[in-house]
């Protein structure tokens, strides 16, 4: 079966294959195809996300016992983000599972952050089918496992840079075993108002540059840049573990 591999990724090998398929169909497949019957993944993306949502809400609930509901639900919104969902999307190479029409092929829908994430739903919603809420809550905890170690160390600078840290690193290995490597090539200000300039590096290439008041504000700024750099310009189906 040719989705064995992402099965491999999902940790998860589905009784019913049709559902996988089911989550990994655009809708422009069967509009521009002359297949006139099927389902493409509209619906188990509705179900999905609020299987997501849910197992977000819990884990939440779980490692934040002091937050009020205002910075549970904000804390949530940042993680179900279409650009987060979009970003995990592709450290999974769902991109190259997609059945796409003709017109979405060409016009680089494998890659676009809008069907990345709604294909990450629709195959979460597949998963709570074939394996039920246990399968989909774990698949779900583990794919977010990064993004809540961080978060829980400091939620504030989560929702400013979304954990690109984390991400950055999490990509990386997937492609080798050197991690990233942070370095201060500026630092200026008097004690008491300091500015720092940093690099990242992988493989002694310089990956992102970032600036802040402190060196962790910038290296979550190099990490941010290098991540969404890197992410735009690797096609998704090179996107997958050495």
């Amino acid at each position: 079966m040719y989705l064995a591999e992402l099965e491999d990724r999902l940790g998860h090998t589905f009784r019913n294959n049709q559902l996988l398929e089911e989550a990994l169909t655009h809708p422009s497949y069967f509009v521009e195809s002359m297949k006139t019957t099927g389902k493409d993944f509209q619906r188990l993306e509705f179900l999905g996300d609020a299987v997501l949502g849910l197992a977000i809400t819990e884990k939440l609930f779980e490692i934040f016992p002091s937050f009020d509901e205002g910075k549970l639900t904000k804390l949530r919104a940042k993680l179900v983000s279409r650009k987060v969902l979009s970003l995990l999307a592709s450290s999974l190479g769902i991109g190259k599972y997609l059945r796409l029409g003709k017109g979405e092929e060409k016009n680089q829908g494998r890659t676009k952050p809008s069907n990345l994430a709604n294909a990450l739903e629709s195959v979460i919603g597949a998963l709570y089918l074939d394996g039920g809420w246990e399968k989909a809550k774990s698949f779900v905890f583990q794919l977010f496992s990064p993004l809540f170690v961080e978060l829980h160390k400091d939620p504030s600078a989560f929702l400013e840079y979304e954990n690109s840290k984390g991400l950055l690193q999490e990509f990386l290995q997937k492609k080798g075993m050197e991690l990233p490597v942070y370095r201060i090539v500026l630092e200026s200000g008097e004690a008491h108002n300091k500015w720092y300039e940093v690099e990242v590096l992988w493989k002694n290439q310089v990956l992102g540059k970032g600036s802040g008041k402190s060196k962790k504000e910038a290296e979550l700024r190099a990490a941010k840049e290098a991540f969404e750099k890197l992410i735009s310009q690797t096609p998704t189906d090179l996107i997958q573990e050495s």
